[in-house]
């Protein structure tokens, strides 16, 4: 296992960007807390009126306009997660691409059940325009396996120190970008970009290469990115020895529950002044987890942050989301509180980790590794660090949620 660069300080922020786009849709507010999982044509709940409230603040705009933004968001990511489960050999990927359009794209054409809850979406979203991209010749499991292959060619190779990797789907293009040792022969690139190709082919099929095409760059970068835990205690709800967030409550398939956090933070945890006891961790494949027991009552109930006035909120965890490039997602860290901001590329690879989801901009900072990242009741991932992607754009990265008990066995309590 390559080293891994902890706690780097931040070299570039790039600010949030929120573009305004009216859409003639118009919400009212629920009382009180969803009660069960989302639905696809549900009206935000107070939970994610909350949120679009902090949106409106963030951007300078007015509830209404971040509603119409941002409001149908986790309906359309909805959606997308039940057309990834009915028809996982034909789907290719989805994008929110502004306040009113959208995409799904598929491998072929697009199945009948699938069309069916496309549909659905759009008779209780009129005013978002979803198009349907078909033939776009792989799936999102075959492009999710040629990254990993690429990426872990790369990462492993001994003239490597470091290596990032993720899709473009605009070009079309998997990219890795690598930080080469000082001993590096001249032809390693040239070598790299060789196996980059054959591993693309080997993990998916021969005839794929018509629609993906893979390149590989160096950096002349120190790193490539690093992790947010930290040694300083700055409050909100922490866990330290040295300071990560909590994320989320976890329950296994035996009813055990604990809290979870993000895999590189230490496995010796205290909350509250009383010590966790480490379970699993897992910092590969399926992204960077861990969880803890301890003597504390644990539930499906998260922090979202701190207020100007310091109040801490919280809320209750009801269902597990699978992200969309273009959705607007929150983040709560111990160090840096509330921030929400856009997805832009989902399946990114990192040093050991790949699953990662890449955001928009630079909004965390040390110590906010492991927290919930979330909107309305619903858990999408954990905080893992940040990445440089290509310099001088630097990114937040979390792990999926969705994907833990893949990767320890246990899943994100929503009861």
């Amino acid at each position: 296992m390559k080293k891994r660069i902890l706690g780097l300080p931040l070299i570039l922020t790039i600010a949030a960007l929120i573009v305004v786009v009216s859409v003639s849709v118009i919400y009212t507010e629920g009382d009180g807390e969803v009660q069960g999982e989302p639905g696809i044509s549900d009206a935000p709940s107070a939970a994610e009126l909350e949120d679009l409230q902090y949106l409106a603040d963030q951007g300078d705009i007015s509830l209404q306009e971040a509603t119409d933004r941002y409001g149908w968001n986790d309906n359309f990511a909805l959606a997308v997660s039940k057309i990834r489960e009915a028809a996982p050999t034909a789907f290719t990927g989805a994008e929110i691409v502004d306040g009113d359009r959208a995409w799904i794209g598929f491998a072929g054409s697009a199945p009948q059940g699938v069309l069916d809850i496309i549909n659905s979406f759009r008779d209780s979203h009129s005013g978002v325009s979803v198009k349907v991209r078909t033939d776009q010749g792989f799936t999102e499991n075959e492009l999710k396996s040629a990254i990993e292959a690429v990426h872990y060619a790369a990462f492993k190779t001994a003239e490597v120190s470091d290596a990032a990797t993720s899709f473009d789907s605009t070009t079309g293009k998997i990219m890795t970008v690598v930080i080469l040792e000082s001993t590096a022969s001249d032809s390693v690139i040239d070598d790299l970009r060789t196996v980059a190709a054959t591993k693309l082919t080997q993990a998916t099929r021969e005839d794929i290469v018509n629609s993906i095409t893979t390149a590989v760059v160096s950096s002349d970068q120190e790193v490539l990115g690093g992790t947010d835990d930290s040694t300083k205690h700055l409050g909100g709800e922490t866990i330290v020895s040295p300071t990560c967030t909590t994320g989320f409550g976890t329950k296994n398939s035996s009813g055990v529950r604990g809290i979870s956090t993000a895999g590189h933070c230490s496995n010796s945890k205290t909350d509250d002044g009383v010590s966790l006891t480490f379970q699993q961790e897992h910092q590969s494949t399926y992204g960077d987890f861990q969880w803890h027991k301890g003597s504390q009552s644990f539930n499906n109930r998260f922090y979202t942050g701190n207020t100007s006035s310091n109040e801490v909120l919280d809320r209750t965890a009801l269902a597990v989301g699978s992200p969309t490039v273009g959705q607007t997602l929150c983040l709560n860290g111990a160090t840096t509180y509330k921030s929400c901001q856009e997805v832009r590329k989902l399946n990114v690879c990192k040093g050991d980790y790949c699953n990662l989801v890449q955001m928009g901009s630079r909004l965390a900072d040390g110590g906010d590794s492991g927290g919930p990242v979330f909107v309305g009741n619903t858990a999408y991932g954990l905080h893992h660090g940040w990445q440089y992607d290509l310099w001088p754009f630097t990114r937040d990265l979390f792990s999926r949620a969705d994907l833990i008990d893949e990767a320890l066995w246990t899943n994100i309590a929503t009861d």
